[in-house]
């Protein structure tokens, strides 16, 4: 009796034993789950903190990369260039800088120009109803040019397709015009003159009566307004029907009504 209740009592200790591991056991797995989100939340916060810095760099690195690309393409100034006038045929003034721009390259002399400069200006218009936008240049058949004038660059000038030479001084010798009356000029395009020129001056559909010429005296509508050669079309009344007349601008007054 005395051996089976020693076996009974060694069984019992297994028994608790057994029991008391698969209590631990049941505990880690009801605080696996919890302890594995906690930890994929760090996970994810630290994922989430390396993708945002990761972001900060490359628009730090873009931003650089913004701040050099200006600074790159700039072309350094030739201190030696003088503003010039080059004469072209009026239309072509376009024509005649794209010409240059392609030859210079071609010859290697880029950097005896610094810069061509057409003074011009978009002025809307208004025509049967219908706006439309004009590019008005300030003096048609004339091109601008910043530049260190070369014997080389003068040969290359002068066999443009549609250059007819410089304004000021000698073929051979031009004169460089004056930084003051570059900046004028400058001035007034950015101020936009023609536009406000041809509000202020005249007005289309704007009653006038012509002064001189052989329609002296007739009075009509404006019609159409060109600022290169100040001139307007005025639509005037001869037998009944309205018939356009080509006046300057100094020919014509105002109707006060």
């Amino acid at each position: 009796m005395e051996e089976q209740t020693g076996t009974e009592m060694v069984l019992e200790e297994q028994k608790e034993t057994v029991e008391t591991q698969g209590s631990t056991l049941l505990e880690q797995e009801e605080t696996a789950p919890e302890v594995t989100e906690a930890n994929t939340e760090v996970q994810d916060s630290a994922a989430e903190l390396e993708v945002d810095a990761a972001i900060d760099i490359s628009a730090e690195a873009q931003d650089v990369e913004d701040d050099i690309e200006p600074q790159a393409s700039e072309k350094p100034k030739n201190p030696n260039a003088k503003w010039y006038i080059l004469q072209a045929y009026s239309g072509y003034e376009g024509r005649v800088e794209q010409t240059i721009l392609e030859k210079l390259k071609i010859e290697g002399l880029e950097h005896l120009v610094d810069e061509i400069f057409i003074p011009s200006e978009d002025v809307i218009r208004t025509k049967d109803g219908k706006k439309r936008k004009v590019n008005q240049k300030y003096f048609p058949g004339y091109v601008l040019i910043h530049m260190e004038l070369t014997p080389a660059l003068w040969h290359l000038l002068m066999g443009v397709n549609r250059v007819s030479g410089f304004i000021g001084g000698t073929q051979k010798n031009p004169l460089p015009l004056d930084e003051s009356e570059l900046e004028f000029i400058r001035s007034q395009v950015n101020e936009r003159f023609q536009q406000k020129a041809t509000e202020e001056e005249f007005t289309l559909g704007q009653k006038v009566t012509i002064t001189e010429g052989s329609f002296g005296n007739f009075s009509g509508i404006i019609d159409e307004i060109n600022l290169e050669r100040r001139k307007l079309k005025v639509l005037v009344s001869i037998f009944g029907r309205p018939t356009p007349v080509e006046v300057e601008f100094e020919k014509v007054k105002h109707v006060v009504e």
